[in-house]
């Protein structure tokens, strides 16, 4: 096979006005041509190709590398090659051809159904199956090169549907509310009770593989799960913040532990991004209608300014009571970005103004640390200048880091690593995307240099264990997937042209995995230079893969 390197980017699209009286959906912000910046986005791809040169060097095939030791890593994703998988989109994007091309032929030879260990239903769907899907929609598009085995592009659909069909037994529980873990060999499932996100983190992918190969079973399993969630029993404290713990044999939520934070983060994610993916499949505008309900809540209950920084705005963590916990953990961060989704969706300027002061305040936490990158944890003095932790209230250097920063990092535990964290990225770049203002991108390019300054000269990448530590104060002997899923895309996608990847042809999955909108947008409905989705989808019925 011939490859070629397109190049770094694609050719900006000439943007047009938004039809007159269409009655579609416009997203993003119409750039002007040139918007992108191809020398920052070089140095990403740069950055991609040199840390993913080590992965090929030393265990390519294998699920990750540990980057210290260079070691490999092959149970965490189950052998299926998860580097490979969950980064091969951003490869596609970047028109990384020859990386692409030894991607695809190793996907091509795994076995989705050889595994004798227990398959965890959330990482296998938003890593693996929609890693799968993505660049499988990315080849198909016409958008992007593509000039690779056809039957190794199939595979990819096929390999989707495999795992996602031994991943049915999840779903076996009284209820239909999927179980974390399910075993490929005795296709039994385990553990009685799962957290929100784990349930609400599937209709995305699972609508999406039924929309490419026909099979709706996949969608009636996510549509049913996610049934419980939003009617939910009890009813939560607030309208639309359910509880974080929800029972498998019943459906009903174990507690009342609310707000945007890891484990129930992306279900709230979902509800728009997948009505903006298809509205059709969200019946009667559910999804839509419950994440309008979680945002007014949480604006009203959940938003909280730090003791003497009232322009800080911060999505509280709760405990189980859903009581204030005044502190976040980095994965809140996404939801400034999802904010500005919905509130560009809907015209609703009180979510756009509201995701802004979000993601500015995120923001805050990596512009005032030593080493510019964001904490796992950050915490503050609510209004009567008192920390939910009692303890915080008289340590003298937490007071002094907060009466500066409008925050602090707790000491305990994990709260200062930097572990590739993209959540804040994400929701820089949709700010930059939504509002076209370039203080966004500025933000994304300082954020990248302090990724490049914690490494050494002989460790293309390392994640830290702490922020406000000289060189991060040590390295952590890991490099996540999502990595090159995620904290890579968004930031490629913050200096390349608009155009590419844009918010008004792709929804992205809690991974960064694009999937092409089925209808809606005026990019769909009103195609430019290249098919819409639904001319796309079209093809695809014609020439639908045998699985």
């Amino acid at each position: 096979m011939k490859f070629s390197l397109v190049g770094v980017l694609i050719a900006a699209v000439v943007a047009t006005a938004t039809p007159a009286n269409s009655g579609c959906k416009q997203i993003q912000y119409q750039f002007p041509s040139g918007s992108g910046n191809p020398e920052r986005a070089k140095a990403v791809v740069d950055a991609y190709r040199r840390v993913y040169g080590e992965y090929e060097k030393y265990c390519f095939g294998k699920d990750g590398l540990q980057p210290i030791s260079k070691t490999c890593d092959n149970g965490s994703l189950w052998g299926f090659g998860g580097t490979i998988i969950d980064g091969l989109d951003t490869a596609i994007a970047m028109n990384l051809t020859d990386i692409v091309a030894k991607g695809l032929e190793n996907t091509a030879k795994v076995d989705f159904s050889n595994v004798t260990i227990l398959v965890e239903l959330f990482d296998a769907n938003i890593r693996i199956i929609a890693g799968l899907l993505g660049a499988y929609d990315l080849l198909k598009s016409g958008m992007f090169f593509n000039d690779y085995p056809k039957d190794q592009i199939d595979a990819l659909l096929a390999g989707a549907k495999t795992l996602a069909t031994n991943l049915k037994p999840c779903f076996d529980t009284p209820s239909g509310v999927p179980a974390s873990f399910t075993n490929f060999t005795n296709k039994q499932p385990s553990h009685k009770a799962q957290n929100t996100a784990v349930v609400g983190t599937l209709i995305l992918e699972y609508f999406h593989l039924s929309d490419l190969t026909g099979d709706d079973s996949f969608a009636a399993l996510a549509r049913k799960a996610e049934s419980y969630l939003i009617n939910p029993k009890p009813a939560p404290k607030y309208p639309g913040l359910v509880g974080g713990q929800v029972n498998t044999d019943t459906g009903d939520f174990l507690d009342y532990n609310f707000g945007w934070q890891s484990g129930l983060d992306s279900f709230f994610e979902y509800l728009i991004k997948t009505h903006i993916y298809d509205p059709g499949q969200d019946r009667n505008s559910e999804y839509l209608n419950f994440w309008t309900l979680a945002v007014d809540s949480s604006m009203k209950h959940d938003t909280v300014s730090p003791y003497g920084f009232p322009n800080l705005k911060f999505l509280s963590n709760t405990d189980t009571l859903g009581n204030l916990k005044y502190s976040i953990d980095d994965y809140t961060c996404f939801a400034g970005g999802n904010f500005l989704l919905g509130g560009a969706y809907l015209g609703r300027q009180d979510m756009k103004d509201a995701g802004i002061a979000l993601t500015d305040s995120c923001h805050q936490a990596y512009n005032t640390t030593l080493t510019g990158l964001g904490p796992l944890t950050l915490a503050w003095y609510n209004e009567n200048n008192t920390a939910y932790n009692p303890a915080y209230n008289n340590d003298t250097a937490l007071r002094e880091y907060a009466t500066k920063n409008g925050y602090f990092i707790p000491p305990e535990g994990f709260s200062a690593v930097y572990f590739s964290f993209p959540e804040t990225i994400e929701s820089i770049w949709y700010a930059w995307r939504i509002t076209g203002d370039t203080r966004w991108r500025e933000y994304n390019w300082e954020i990248f240099k302090a990724l490049n300054t914690t490494r050494s000269e002989d460790i293309p990448y390392w994640e830290i264990l702490n922020v406000n530590k000289p060189s991060g104060g040590g390295a952590w002997n890991s490099l996540s997937t999502y990595f090159f899923a995620e904290t890579l895309k968004y930031l490629y996608l913050s200096f390349t042209d608009p155009e590419v990847l844009s918010l008004d042809r792709f929804q992205f999955n809690t991974e960064c995995h694009p999937f092409l909108i089925q209808q809606g947008t005026c990019a769909v409905s009103y195609p430019r230079d290249y098919d819409s989705p639904r001319v796309y989808k079209q093809k695809l019925n014609l020439e639908r893969v045998e699985l």
